[in-house]
């Protein structure tokens, strides 16, 4: 069956282990709908990229046309204005619209445009007017006898285009300057809600073209064909954004923010639930033994108190004097007993209140020493133990201290390292003196103690565990006491151990406290 403390820690351990999963399934899920979040969002910005640069291709695509038209053809254009001032695609003006229908001899889509090639006057080069610019009451007419001349003169036209535009794309890769890309690029992005420093190079198979000047490949690129429709050239427009993933954050910082600080909040909040938890298990722990120890302490002499009571009032007893000291003595041996244990508890709480009142006086250290290792010098040889002393600080040292409460601290360690010793204890004590301090230094060959003992061998109620040593007596309040008035003093306290190796305890007292 198990005990109290097994289903107590078996419930601390299901409630730790329900939390810990709770805390990463809202952590999981934070990051998920983070990530989710910041998917849409490169999702969004690659498809607008993607429109972009369609638009970037399409428009170049529409100027190149028109470019080869005007400067190959050397066809001079009546148009005062342009279609789009940052693209530079022409369009005619109102006086196109009042002109007299001519003669027609080519119609073609350039976008969504579309171009009329008319001619005036049979002596004067080609003329283009954009239908969408002709008002819709102009009536353009050809004279059916002469479609068939018409016909013939518009297959050279485009055969005579073909044969040039070819060998222009030849011979021609670097029509495009930097500035006019620059501003098709930020014109369109910006049209399409884009709105971040970008770096862009045109090149072919053999080299880069035209690039910005902090142009870096090695950034993620959005590429595009510039003439999609062009089976002659290879030319490959790429943009890259170096600040994309601070574009892409930039929405979701808000959310990242509030996401973090709940999930810190959480988090500190389940440390601070846990340590006390943990807390509150281990002084209940504590709390158990030491009602367990004080009531062993207490049952003792209550019980020796109650068989020597008894032995008085047996008629036989009384009428032995000896008999009857006997068992008074007995009786008040085991009264003071407990009367100290009493007195020890209600130090510790006078002391943690720090209304425990000491008495500073001169006196001297040495004579202190003396004084507590008689006071364990019979019950040292009662266990055939063995003290080794080096005094080495001069008689005549005095210090301000509070001879009785640094005595009783002095004995506690003194009693702890005969309890804890196994076999025949081996103490050795030393003093010694620095500038500033006295030193009084306690060692055993004891069963010595773990790292983590060493942390809580001061705290009040903790008792390391004893291993194969049996019945030893205490409470857990002798060296959370100690360590509480030699503080007092201004002095410290600290300890050395390895397990199975002994103890070894340091006492720092100032010179001039």
């Amino acid at each position: 069956m198990s005990t109290y403390k097994e289903r107590s820690a078996k419930r601390l351990n299901w409630l730790i282990s329900l939390m810990t999963l709770s805390l990463l399934g809202i952590t999981g899920i934070q990051a998920y709908w983070l990530k989710n979040a910041y998917d849409l969002r490169e999702e969004k910005f690659e498809r607008e990229v993607g429109l972009a640069l369609a638009g970037i291709s399409a428009r170049l695509d529409n100027l190149e046309s028109l470019r080869f038209m005007f400067n190959s053809f050397n066809i001079q254009p009546f148009f005062s204005e342009k279609l789009n001032p940052k693209l530079g695609l022409p369009f005619a003006t109102d006086s196109a619209q009042r002109m007299k229908a001519g003669e027609l001899k080519l119609t073609m889509r350039l976008g969504s445009d579309t171009v009329l090639i008319y001619n005036s006057d049979p002596n004067d080069s080609l003329t283009f007017i954009e239908s969408d610019s002709l008002s819709r009451n102009t009536i353009l007419r050809t004279r059916p006898d002469e479609m068939l001349r018409k016909g013939a003169q518009l297959d050279m036209l485009l055969r005579k285009m073909v044969k040039h535009e070819i060998n222009r794309r030849k011979q021609d890769t670097t029509w495009m300057n930097h500035n006019m890309l620059d501003s098709l690029i930020a014109f369109e992005l910006k049209s399409h809600g884009i709105d971040l420093p970008y770096e862009f190079s045109v090149a072919n198979e053999k080299e880069v073209i035209i690039s910005s000047k902090s142009w870096n490949p090695q950034i993620h690129q959005h590429t595009t064909s510039l003439f999609p429709n062009d089976i002659l050239t290879n030319e490959i427009l790429s943009i890259g954004f170096p600040t994309k993933a601070k574009y892409l954050f930039g929405s979701l910082w808000g959310m990242l923010l509030i996401s973090l600080m709940f999930t810190v909040a959480i988090v500190y909040t389940f440390y601070r639930t846990l340590n006390f938890s943990l807390k509150q298990k281990r002084i209940s722990d504590i709390k158990t033994d030491f009602i367990n120890n004080m009531t062993h302490e207490f049952k003792t002499p209550i019980a020796t108190i109650n068989l020597a009571i008894d032995a008085l009032r047996n008629p036989k007893v009384r009428q032995d004097n000896t008999k009857i000291e006997k068992y008074f003595a007995m009786i008040k041996q085991e009264n003071q007993r407990m009367n100290l244990q009493v007195e020890s508890v209600l130090r510790m709480a006078l002391l943690d209140k720090q209304e425990l009142n000491l008495d500073f006086n001169k006196a001297s250290i040495h004579a202190v020493i003396v004084d507590c290792l008689s006071h364990i010098s019979l019950q040292l040889e009662s266990k055939n133990g063995h003290l080794k002393r080096f005094l080495n600080v001069d008689e005549s040292l005095e210090l301000n201290i509070d001879a009785n409460h640094l005595s009783n601290s002095i004995i506690n360690i003194l009693d702890n390292a005969m309890k804890y010793s196994i076999g025949a204890p081996q103490i050795k004590v030393v003093t010694e003196l620095t500038h500033n301090h006295f030193i009084l230094i306690i060692s055993d060959q004891g069963m010595g103690m773990t790292k983590e003992e060493q942390k809580h061998i001061f705290d009040r109620f903790y008792r390391v565990s004893a291993g194969d040593l049996h019945n030893i007596k205490g409470h857990g309040l002798g060296l959370s006491y100690a360590k509480g008035i030699i503080e007092s003093h201004r002095g410290t306290i600290k300890v050395e151990s390895e397990k199975g190796k002994g103890s070894k305890f340091y006492i720092y007292l100032p010179l001039n406290n």
